[in-house]
Parts: structure tokens; sequence; C-alpha cells
């Protein structure tokens, strides 16, 4: 499995490094994923099901903007963090408000670099301290009654 080396020491789930996918993986979820797959449930659900099929994959959670995948190699564990796809971003919403998880095949991809949790602000200095006049930021849309978005998941500033 292709990685990325270890960043910053703080970052890791469950006293793990956590490293950043460096190459997308290809998974196929399938009808029996689907019926097998809990929701609301990172670790159940039919994509983290899918997941635990690719070689040295000991653990996976699907989050709505991150997937983290439990590695095993040489006797040592560590996580794999990517990024959720917007297909199967829409799949897991739906399937968390009690829908149907559709079969398929999808990608994980890798962080871009400005996704990357290092814990520094990228980038250069904001031009407009207060902002624009006559321009007003639009609130994100949150997404309800689904799972998290796998932020809280890993504690890179401790």
């Amino acid at each position: 499995m292709a990685y990325a080396k270890k960043g910053r020491a703080g970052s890791q789930i469950e006293g793990l490094p956590v490293r950043n996918l460096k190459k997308k993986i290809k998974m196929t979820i399938t009808e029996h994923d689907c019926k097998v797959g809990k929701s609301k449930a990172p670790d159940a659900c039919a994509a983290a099901l899918a997941l635990r099929r690719t070689p040295n994959c000991v653990e996976a959670r699907v989050h709505i903007g991150r997937v983290f995948l439990k590695m095993k190699e040489n006797g040592k564990f560590y996580w794999l963090r990517g990024k959720t796809p917007g297909a199967l971003r829409t799949e897991i919403a739906a399937f968390d408000r009690g829908g149907y998880f559709e079969p398929g095949n999808y990608d994980v991809n890798p962080l871009s670099k400005s996704e990357a949790p290092t814990g520094k602000r990228r980038g250069p200095k904001p031009k407009f301290q207060r902002g624009r006049k006559g321009f007003h930021r639009v609130k994100p849309r949150v997404l309800t009654k689904v799972r998290g978005s796998g932020r809280s998941e890993y504690s890179h500033l401790k």
C-alpha cells in the first residue's frame, strides 16, 4: 500500500500514527455489503465492509468527509487517511437517513495539500481584514441526521 511518510508527531488515532494516502484505492460495494451494512456507523456501513477487503486492511471507518483504514504491515499497525469521494458521500447521506445504499465502484482519493491537517494556516495573508462591502459569506450547508465528518476521529494537536 502506498502512503506518505509520517507528518507531525501528534497525528494519531488510538495511539497509532496516521499517514496520508498517496494513491487512490478502488473499491467495489456489493449487494451483500448493502444488506449487511448498518446506518450511522462509520465502521460497519456498506463502504467500510467493502474497504475491509483491501489487502492488509484490518479495520475501516468511512465518514462523510474522510476515510480511515487501519493497516497492518510487517507486524506494525498504522492508519491511512483519504478523502471520501462525492458520489460515496451522497450514498452515505441517503443510507444514514434510511434510504438504500447503491452498490457500485468507488474510488477513495488522497488528500490534496490544502486539505492535509497540518495545524497551520496555509496560503497568503488575507487582503481584506473586515471583508468586502456588499459581499456576505454564505454559511456552509451542514448535513443533519448523518454520521460525522471524521474530523474528531484523530487528534493532531494534543
